[in-house]
């Protein structure tokens, strides 16, 4: 099996983690995966803030279980705020920071270490968390990925692939 697509079929949502410190060198590698996302005209208008501060994290994990049940966001090393400049791409900064994370993930996964996606993007925890960060007004915030050793093993299942797909119509099985 191709080497990407095994990444995506075996990465897992981890909110759980040992407290084992990562290596800067590996936070640039997962950064360096964000960097290279794609975005509608190149536009990038994603910003990573990397949180390592144990009293700024559990801030932030405050902020987030106001508007989703997340625990494991104190327990991570680290988390990276995933944001964007609606300024840079006032169409697709949304789905922009969305691949960027996606891309983040999928390096995480790959380097051993297991990460979740958080939401942000019109909670109403969007404000706190600009606040904690000094981030600019303007700026959107998409989500936290809390990143760090897995300490779970979950488990996913998938719906069967002929329940999602439909040729030329919406509705006609192929």
């Amino acid at each position: 099996m191709n080497e990407v697509i095994q990444a995506i079929q075996t990465r897992r949502t981890i909110r759980r983690f040992r407290p084992t410190p990562i290596p800067k060198e590996t936070i640039t590698e997962i950064l360096e995966a964000g960097r290279w996302a794609q975005s509608f005209n190149n536009a990038q208008p994603w910003r990573f803030v990397v949180v390592l501060n144990e009293k700024t994290r559990r801030k932030l994990g405050e902020e987030a279980g106001k508007s989703v049940y997340y625990r494991g966001i104190t327990e991570a090393p680290v988390t990276i705020v995933v944001c964007a400049d609606p300024e840079e791409d006032p169409t697709h900064w949304l789905e922009a920071g969305c691949i960027a994370h996606q891309n983040m993930a999928l390096a995480v996964h790959s380097l051993g270490l297991g990460s979740s996606w958080i939401a942000v993007a019109n909670t109403r925890s969007e404000a706190s968390i600009k606040k904690i960060l000094d981030a600019p007004k303007h700026l959107r915030i998409i989500s936290l990925m809390p990143v760090g050793f897995p300490d779970e093993t979950p488990q996913r299942n998938r719906k069967p692939l002929h329940d999602l797909v439909y040729h030329e119509r919406y509705g006609e099985r192929g």
